[in-house]
């Protein structure tokens, strides 16, 4: 009976008020004695609460707890709450992002209603747990809303650390609005040296993965970070560089202070960044020979470490740069030809390329991706299958299968390649002497055509090559380029090289 009663008096608990829900808590733990109220007495008040929910080490225990509680939170305990459960181990995030979050749709509703009432704090550690959670779909981007327009109203009472987790959640969660980003660069420009230094890295980051440009910011980042990349940790040297590759934004000083700070520190580098930093800095073009022989070294003799994409960009890195590293290409060449299989298309196309381009002999590698390749090349884009065609006759590696699937599959894009596609795909059909029917027709010289006053040299001068191939050693007369062409082509190409293949 007593049972019984315990739970009856239990149960309709979190229907009462705050006030009743702590006197119907105070009976019921009389019932189970002075030891067992020492232990479940109800808190009575918000700071009390927040005191559970900062203690709380397992997503249960706070979902718990707002099961219990919620009616008494304040704004301060669900921001805290959300801040917990954005620290949660990896196991139990997972738990929390199932079913689209359904097991928080009860904390996520009273944020959303009470969401506007927030610090400006609490609104950027709110927003930060919702992106490291990963928790997607229409009523988190509903919630996620509401978080911006708060954070757009508190924008000012922003601090610098709010402001780059601010950035760095709505980035992350795929939310950046133009509005939203403006208001964190206008912002966080000016007062850039009250940054912590991984603030400053987050920052660059989540403005160049939203894709918004901040001219003035990165500026600023850019001047603040070169005299503080001592206190910059290997993940944040490698982000801020590859921030300032990916936004094309030129910050020489920077990068000679990364490539410094970076040399000497590369064993402290996971392969990821590794792959990272070779990568922003051969996309930048910024020359840093020493930094490129340390990670060249280093990764030497870590490649089983790396994942497909990281050797992938170590490699295309490295030939990009113009850097001679043949241990390095021997390590890359002979772990990713058993490991294509995990390859994405743009991961073989560049793989080849950069080997091709550095003129490193790899030839069980290149049988390994003209295989696999092959039966993929419906999921090249239309610059993988030029590459990938440029690669293997630039290498010279005989790849029949490979050259009739991109044939085959280039036939019906012809119309979304660019002039760099097209002339790269003539000479490398022209290169390896395969035949192409399909490919070189009306639809190929058309579009050539089209694009006659596009083409660069180099560009007019592999057409003039695969003419003389395609007319001479082919006698093909079908999918001739216009007149108009033919005379940028023959003019490009000196007549001192004017000669077959």
């Amino acid at each position: 009976m007593a049972l019984r009663l315990a739970w009856a008096i239990r149960t309709p608990l979190l229907q009462r008020s705050a006030p009743a829900a702590q006197a119907t808590w105070r009976v019921f733990t009389a019932l189970r004695g002075p030891t067992a109220a020492l232990h479940t007495r109800a808190p009575t008040n918000p700071k009390q609460i927040n005191s559970l929910i900062s203690k709380s080490t397992r997503a249960r225990e706070l979902l718990d707890l707002h099961a219990k509680y919620g009616e008494a939170f304040n704004e301060i305990n669900l921001a805290t709450c959300w801040s917990r459960l954005g620290k949660m181990s990896a196991s139990d995030r997972s738990w929390l992002r199932s079913d689209d979050g359904a097991r928080l749709a009860a904390l996520r509703e009273q944020t959303t209603d009470r969401v506007q009432k927030f610090g400006a704090q609490a609104v950027s550690s709110t927003a930060h747990a919702i992106a490291k959670l990963n928790l997607r779909g229409t009523a988190w981007g509903s919630l996620l809303k509401e978080i911006e327009g708060a954070a757009l109203a508190r924008r000012s009472e922003l601090n610098p650390q709010a402001l780059a987790n601010t950035a760095w959640a709505f980035a992350t969660a795929g939310r950046a609005t133009h509005a939203l980003m403006d208001a964190v660069a206008e912002e966080s420009t000016g007062r850039v040296r009250e940054f912590a230094p991984q603030a400053l890295a987050n920052t660059a980051w989540a403005f160049a993965t939203a894709g918004h440009a901040a001219p003035a910011l990165f500026d600023a980042i850019g001047m603040e970070s070169a005299g503080r990349v001592g206190e910059l940790n290997p993940q944040d040297l490698a982000n801020t560089a590859s921030s300032f590759a990916t936004t094309g934004h030129a910050a020489p000083a920077l990068f000679d202070a990364i490539a410094k700070e970076s040399a000497g520190r590369v064993r402290e580098f996971v392969p990821q960044a590794l792959a990272n930093t070779a990568w922003a800095f051969a996309t930048a073009g910024h020359a840093a020979p020493a930094l490129f022989d340390a990670i060249g070294k280093e990764c030497s003799g870590r490649v089983r470490e790396f994942n497909p994409q990281d050797l992938a960009n170590t490699a295309w890195a490295f030939a990009k740069s113009g850097h001679a590293a043949p241990a390095l290409f021997d390590a890359i060449g002979t772990e990713s030809a058993g490991r294509v299989g995990g390859f994405n298309p743009q991961d073989l196309a560049n793989t080849a390329w950069a080997f091709a381009k550095s003129g490193h002999a790899a030839p069980a590698l290149f049988d390994a991706i003209g295989t696999e390749s092959a039966g993929r090349v419906g999921g090249f884009d239309p610059q993988a299958l030029a590459n990938t065609a440029w690669s293997f006759a630039k290498a010279g590696h005989a790849a029949p299968a490979l050259f009739d699937a991109i044939g085959k599959e280039a036939a019906g894009r012809v119309r979304r390649f660019d002039p760099q596609a097209l002339a790269n795909t003539a000479w490398s059909f022209a290169k390896a002497g395969h035949a192409a029917p399909a490919l070189f027709d009306q639809h190929f010289a058309r579009r050539c055509d089209a694009l006659a006053d596009e083409f660069n040299v180099k560009g007019l001068c592999q057409l003039h090559q695969w003419h003389l191939w395609y007319v001479g050693e082919r006698a093909c007369s079908n999918g001739l380029l216009g007149a108009a062409l033919l005379a940028r082509c023959d003019a490009a190409f000196p007549a001192s090289k004017n000669k077959p293949l």
